[in-house]
């Protein structure tokens, strides 16, 4: 690939995870007024209904490769990135600080690279596996804040628990995604696994809603927080995949290390959360454990 094609696609994800990187702020703003499933849900439809809007404008080339697999494609991808990912990271928000979704979600490089060698066959060196262990540790850090043995059961958030399964379906949308793009359009792939993943939402919605208080449906700040993830966020799944196509699943989820910085400033900023040493501690040994299992190409 050119150089001037690596240079937009990196200054692409640089974009993408700014924006992402902001989202668990932003989120937890919304979150006051819309559940978590509720939020998923009309995000996701906005997302989907702008999505098709671009797909029909993108003429004939875009839908290239259509045939009796794509359905079973486009639903693996529906499932792990739309239902498995979007829509639970709301709920993992919803049940922990805004700070700490964001540093975990640090750690989905790692998650990635280990996705890769599983699916994909790329071979991690020795160092490679240290940096998942070292950030392995820094996820437990920020999860229980630094007590790991005195540590009571109560005291845990469930959201980082939660956060941590709706990384690995991010992963496994990037990495089974660099496959189903051999076939199809970033375009006609992202558009897809919206519309069916939205199909799979609101159901869930539907079954949960008594388990959250109601949404207030007058909210300004809950609307424009589901517009700008929703139009924006459509838009940056589509660029996402179409940077992982030049630069690949590993080198792409690198710049994911961004993320934890812009979220932390803004979970200061807007949440007045306040930012403890662990929280610093462990977000800078996922950092780190990112850098040693993404510096070395895989064999």
């Amino acid at each position: 690939m050119s150089g001037p094609s690596q240079t937009r696609a990196y200054l692409a994800l640089l974009l993408i995870v700014t924006l992402w990187g902001s989202y668990p702020a932003t989120a937890k703003l919304a979150l006051q007024d819309f559940p978590p499933f509720f939020l998923a849900a009309v995000r996701c439809t906005i997302a989907s209904a702008f999505l098709l809007v671009l797909l029909a404008r993108a003429g004939a080339d875009t839908v290239r490769g259509l045939g009796p697999g794509a359905v079973r494609a486009f639903m693996i991808l529906a499932v792990a990135g739309i239902w498995g990912s979007t829509q639970f990271s709301y709920l993992a928000i919803y049940y922990t600080t805004a700070s700490n979704a964001v540093i975990l979600q640090a750690a989905a490089p790692v998650i990635v690279a280990i996705a890769a060698r599983l699916y994909l066959g790329e071979r991690l060196a020795a160092g490679q596996w240290l940096g998942a262990a070292v950030s392995a540790l820094g996820v437990l850090l920020v999860i229980t804040s630094g007590r790991l043995a005195a540590l009571r059961p109560e005291e845990l958030r469930i959201g980082d628990f939660i956060n941590l399964a709706s990384l690995t379906g991010w992963s496994a949308y990037t990495v089974y995604g660099k496959r189903v793009l051999t076939t199809y359009s970033p375009a006609l792939a992202t558009t897809a696994a919206y519309v069916l993943g939205t199909l799979l939402i609101i159901p869930t919605m539907a079954a949960t809603a008594t388990f959250f208080p109601p949404p207030r449906l007058g909210s300004g700040l809950a609307w424009s927080v589901v517009l700008y993830q929703g139009l924006l966020g459509a838009v940056a799944h589509v660029w996402w995949y179409k940077a992982v196509q030049v630069v690949g699943p590993s080198r792409s989820a690198i710049f994911m290390n961004l993320q934890p910085v812009v979220g932390v400033l803004l979970a200061t900023a807007l949440l007045a959360e306040p930012i403890g040493v662990w929280q610093i501690v462990g977000g800078a040994l996922v950092l780190a454990g990112v850098a040693l299992t993404t510096t070395r190409r895989p064999r």
